[in-house]
């Protein structure tokens, strides 16, 4: 017998204190007041992140001014990798980034999330766990010895958070070479798919049994066309998660993350912000992490502790 929930939010009472022991072990030591800020993204696609970046940076360096800050400037780097490194190196300083690549850089560099970032208007999202209605699967006990479709390795909402749920209720899962190939008996098979879309084909032409999804691309046309979404029956919804967030090096000067959050904070009314926060993805607002958010980031370290694979950036 599973308990899914009770393993959730029994991991999420104890690790609450984990996310906030990262944060004070990272601010016990700061640096001097800087001059330049260097505001930074994984991406594989720079020219399109500095397009949406810089309005957001030339803003911010406006609202810091007066604390000495001459100037904003944009840095993008296609690996976590590299972006651990230069958090280490101290030559960045504001990173943007989807839930699971912000846990890893804190856990990793010490970052520090700022605020919380309303991407596209949205301030969390769930993982949905899907199946056909036709489909004698009827819940996840029912995905023992059969197949399921993550997104990809990186995925917050496509992968980390059922992933990590699935084996904190001791189901047992095991990688699938391809599509074709079978689970050993009492073992839960799972193959990535690389999209949303791919993912929902291939539950609708049961290719696999079940796939995985963000909340937020489970009600659009473009990635679950109505036709096929009319097809699919929900079995598993995740508990919310922060949508994006900002980060900072956790020893970045203590009066630069207190403007920088203050800024943050504020620019949802201010009227000069309007255009970079359009820009910056479709950014609505920013605001504080709350309970629910820090334990939600929890459980996805938790998954990443688990983890032995190289991570990527998520979208």
């Amino acid at each position: 017998m599973h308990h899914l929930t009770i393993n959730i939010f029994a991991r999420l009472t104890l690790i609450v204190l984990l996310v906030s022991g990262m944060n004070s072990f990272a601010d016990e030591s700061h640096d001097t007041m800087p001059r330049l800020l260097v505001m930074a993204a994984i991406s594989d696609n720079p020219r399109g992140i500095h397009e949406a970046m810089q309005p957001m940076a030339d803003y911010m360096a406006g609202k810091l001014a007066p604390i000495g800050i001459e100037s904003v400037e944009i840095m993008v780097v296609d690996s976590h990798e590299q972006m651990v490194l230069l958090l280490r190196e101290k030559k960045v300083d504001w990173i943007t980034e989807t839930a699971y690549s912000a846990v890893l850089l804190q856990r990793r560099a010490g970052a520090v999330a700022l605020v919380r970032k309303w991407k596209q208007g949205v301030p969390e999202y769930r993982s949905v766990v899907f199946t056909r209605k036709s489909s004698d699967v009827q819940g996840l006990d029912g995905l023992v010895n059969r197949k399921i479709a993550f997104q990809h390795r990186g995925s917050t909402t496509g992968y980390f958070v059922v992933a990590s749920a699935l084996k904190s209720a001791g189901y047992r899962l095991q990688q699938l070479g391809s599509v074709y190939e079978q689970p050993a008996a009492g073992e839960l098979g799972y193959v990535f798919s690389g999209a949303e879309y791919n993912s929902a084909i291939w539950v609708h032409k049961g290719i696999v049994d079940a796939g995985v999804i963000s909340s937020i691309d489970w009600q659009q046309e473009s990635t679950l066309p109505e036709k096929i979404r009319e097809d699919m029956s929900v079995i598993y919804t995740s508990p919310p998660i922060p949508r994006a967030l900002e980060l900072v090096r956790g020893d970045l000067n203590p009066t630069v993350k207190a403007a920088m959050k203050q800024a943050l904070l504020a620019a949802h009314l201010d009227p000069e912000a309007s255009m970079a926060l359009a820009a910056y993805h479709g950014t609505s607002k920013f605001d504080a992490l709350d309970g629910n958010a820090v334990a939600a980031l929890g459980l996805i370290d938790a998954a990443i502790m688990e983890e032995t694979s190289e991570p990527v950036s998520s979208p």
